[in-house]
């Protein structure tokens, strides 16, 4: 079978979990002897790249009409984002580009992760072809512009207008695709999808990511001190803010380490205020293999996101490591973290509720102790075993 995947973020351009989720899956079907490609974005002109062969797929990385990149799109001023949502709907060159591909590999299916930065319009040329479609739910971009129900400090009680405006147009999109089903890698973000989109008459399916993740070099050693690990883009919605302002506070009292893993729009500001402390060290992005060696040094993955997260490649990572995660009870959050078992929730990080957040830190090396006799208990649940084949 010819299965073209298609996702505007892939590697060595990664943000997030949705292009790993890509790169791994791509990987398994060239393996079990399928002919894949995949379909992304070209961060600039000089990066495009036409049916290149790769380590047994076919590279499809285009440049887009956009008036800036998807990969620039939290650094660009808010005048140009009305044009480039306009652009992502409705320019036609996005389906010029998404036929000559399809006319160049000819797929029998196609899978699609994040077309969000390609073009929402390619929807009605995969439509055209009669493709058989299935589109993984990584966030609730089909629902929300800003892909997370999030705006400011606080979740979206409902849509607002412009977004009901896009998901009616994206709706419309998905409707000209005659065979087509969804994939959620989380109940809890299949089932918000399912109550501000009409799609309860399409095939739906909660199945896990198929993440691959390097293994440790080290082994995890003892130590006088908490290590405690963020691994994730710096922005307000992952909780960052607070969580250095909440520890910032009990740096005083009690005796630990954070180490801040991950790039985003929060970076200047939050290393400008916070990043002399000597209880603090933020080293950007790194390499997966980086990441798997500092979570074999690590004691507890923080997870304080505010809004409700899908199902983080990060948790899965930390659980296969044998690293127990604190994590916001919200979300997808809970349908991976056993409290006592592998980990622990808490509520969201707010202001209102700092001080159970402070009582959860004075807890942790106990909970540390604790979680680490058991938290090997589902090793099995966080591997791609059987995944691609449903």
């Amino acid at each position: 079978m010819r299965i073209l995947s298609i996702s505007a973020f892939y590697p060595p351009y990664v943000i997030g979990g949705a292009e790993l989720c890509a790169h791994s899956l791509t990987y398994w079907f060239a393996a079990n002897g399928h002919e894949a490609a995949v379909l992304t974005a070209a961060p600039m002109v000089e990066h495009e790249s036409w049916a290149t062969p790769q380590d047994g797929y076919t590279l499809y990385r285009v440049n887009t009409p956009h008036i800036y990149p998807v990969f620039r799109a939290s650094q660009a001023p808010g005048w140009k984002k009305p044009i480039w949502h306009a652009q992502d709907h409705y320019d036609p060159r996005n389906e010029a580009m998404f036929e000559k591909v399809i006319d160049d590999f000819k797929p029998d299916f196609i899978h699609i992760h994040w077309i969000s930065g390609l073009g929402y319009n390619g929807l009605k040329v995969i439509g055209r072809h009669d493709i058989p479609t299935a589109i993984t739910l990584h966030d609730l971009a089909y629902a929300c512009l800003r892909t997370t129900m999030f705006r400011g400090s606080d979740e979206c009680v409902e849509q607002c207008t412009n977004c009901r405006l896009s998901s009616k147009v994206k709706m419309g999109f998905l409707r000209e695709i005659p065979r087509l089903g969804f994939i959620s890698p989380s109940q809890s973000n299949l089932d918000t999808i399912s109550s501000l989109l009409p799609i309860e008459d399409y095939p739906r399916f909660h199945i896990l990511n198929p993440n691959r993740y390097p293994a440790p070099r080290v082994t995890h050693a003892p130590a006088d001190k908490v290590r405690l690990l963020f691994v994730g883009r710096l922005e307000k919605t992952k909780g960052i803010n607070f969580l250095l302002e909440l520890l910032d506070q009990l740096s005083a009292t009690y005796d630990f380490h954070l180490t801040v893993l991950g790039k985003g729009p929060e970076d200047h500001a939050l290393r400008a205020t916070y990043g002399e402390r000597p209880w603090l060290t933020m080293q950007g992005h790194v390499p997966q293999q980086i990441v798997a060696d500092i979570m074999a040094e690590s004691d507890l993955l923080v997870v304080p996101s505010l809004w409700a997260e899908n199902s983080p490649g990060v948790v899965f990572q930390a659980l296969v490591n044998a690293l127990p995660v604190m994590g916001s009870d919200k979300g997808g959050l809970p349908e991976l973290i056993e409290p006592g078992v592998n980990g622990m929730l808490v509520p969201p990080a707010t202001r209102s509720n700092g001080a159970r957040r402070s009582s959860m830190c004075s807890t942790a090396p106990n909970s540390c102790s604790f979680c680490a006799s058991r938290r090997r208990s589902r090793p099995s649940a966080m591997t791609m075993t059987g995944w691609p084949s449903r």
